[in-house]
């Protein structure tokens, strides 16, 4: 019994090598790709809008209790100094220590930008929502009480500004 000789497929050289040199390039994308993902990102006018939308989102609730105006009324300019130094701590730790998010720590002056941005976006965007809604009238506050409310707001727009900035 005879068997058959199996038939010998010609190899055409070319055509590997432009297969091979397609995968180097398909290998190269991936490469350049994995190592974007793991640079950090910089502050940018993304996570600026990021920080508005989360300041803003977690401002508005607190804003129209009753209560809170009450405490706006009722604590010292010290206390609320206080308040201001509690946020702004809490904000420095949980941008400097925190592992959420892959954030670059950029700094100026020593102090980050972050916190430099989350804090300014957050203070005028409660300060202003207040203005806004006339909360300052509606509560008849005086500038002192104000400024008490607005840290008071501020310190959950901190919180908002922080956590949308981060969790990407």
């Amino acid at each position: 019994m005879m068997s058959p000789e199996p038939e010998l497929k010609s190899v055409d050289l070319k055509e590997i090598n432009e297969n091979l040199d397609s995968i180097r390039r398909q290998l190269d994308e991936l490469q350049k790709e994995r190592e974007l993902e793991k640079t950090p990102d910089k502050l940018g006018w993304d996570d600026i809008a990021q920080e508005l939308v989360g300041a803003i989102t977690f401002a508005l609730p607190f804003l129209f209790t009753g209560e809170l105006w009450d405490v706006a009324k009722d604590i010292s300019i010290e206390r609320s100094f206080a308040i201001f130094l509690l946020t702004l701590g809490i904000a420095y730790i949980f941008i400097t220590k925190s592992k959420i998010g892959n954030l670059k720590h950029e700094n100026l002056f020593h102090v980050p930008k972050r916190l430099i941005t989350v804090s300014l976006i957050s203070y005028t965007i409660s300060a202003g929502l207040i203005y806004l809604y006339g909360i300052n009238h509606v509560a008849h506050f005086s500038p002192l009480q104000y400024v008490n409310a607005t840290v008071i707001v501020s310190t959950f727009a901190v919180i908002g500004a922080i956590a949308v900035d981060m969790v990407k």
